[in-house]
């Protein structure tokens, strides 16, 4: 087996052999990862070794490869699951599959049996989920902002360790807090409305009141709703009550 990445990366071919469980020798221009029944145990690669070498040859983005299998390796210098090692070059790489905040996010198979290998916010992203939630669900369990939780997921998905279902933007459940002007909702939620409905530039907002305000995005807001203290006062809504709100089309 050889070729060349500009079809596929070292991070999808790799990918591709751990789940074959192949054992052999992923070799490329200055260096090469060991593969034992798909698990990586050794990696040098221009006068690096180990888990440097192991990242360093996955965020390769041209050349080309060889895979020789059967190949042994002549020691080991790696430990542990591919996952792992994966999901830090993503990181390094900043890559993902796109995750939209309404979509629907559920484990696969995989990824239930890939928990022992992941970093510990992964692994609670992993087990938010249970059997399925959107990103924006997720953000009180987690504490991360909506734009972490998109990119996070993203890169669970790229690996197949999450499944995403795309879904329509719909109205969001959110937590009202205190603001400086206005109504704000996150940027990445009003990006989504305004991707599928076009120009939104007022939403409806129900909790014990309902009210129809114009609306602007404000960065890392998450599951808040910010509402100036004339708004608050003029409306009767109260800081920490959940409203639902939704676009006005």
């Amino acid at each position: 087996m050889e070729g060349d990445f500009r079809l596929l990366g070292p991070i999808d071919l790799l990918q591709l052999l751990a789940q074959g469980g192949k054992t052999g020798a992923f070799r490329v221009e200055g260096g090469e990862v060991y593969l034992e029944g798909g698990r990586p145990v050794h990696a040098v690669y221009r006068g690096k070794e180990g888990k440097e070498a192991l990242l360093a040859l996955l965020t390769l983005k041209e050349g080309s490869f060889r895979f020789l299998l059967g190949e042994r390796a002549p020691r080991t210098t790696l430990g542990g699951a591919l996952e792992g090692y994966l999901l830090e070059a993503l990181r390094a790489l900043d890559e993902g599959v796109e995750v939209g905040p309404f979509d629907l996010v559920r484990p696969t198979p995989k990824g239930q049996g890939a928990q022992a290998s992941l970093e510990p916010t992964e692994l609670s992203l992993l087990l938010a989920l249970e059997g399925g939630k959107s990103p924006l669900d997720l953000l009180p369990a987690t504490g991360l902002s909506l734009g972490e939780v998109l990119r996070r997921l993203g890169q669970l998905a790229r690996l197949r360790l999450v499944e995403v279902v795309p879904r329509v933007p719909h109205a969001a459940r959110l937590r009202v807090a205190l603001g400086k002007r206005g109504a704000q909702v996150d940027g990445l939620l009003l990006s989504a409305w305004r991707l599928h409905y076009g120009g939104v530039a007022r939403v409806r907002v129900r909790g014990l009141r309902e009210a129809s305000l114009p609306v602007e995005g404000a960065e890392g807001l998450g599951g808040e709703l910010r509402l100036a203290p004339e708004l608050l006062l003029f409306h009767g809504f109260k800081v920490g009550e959940e409203v639902l709100v939704w676009p006005e089309v």
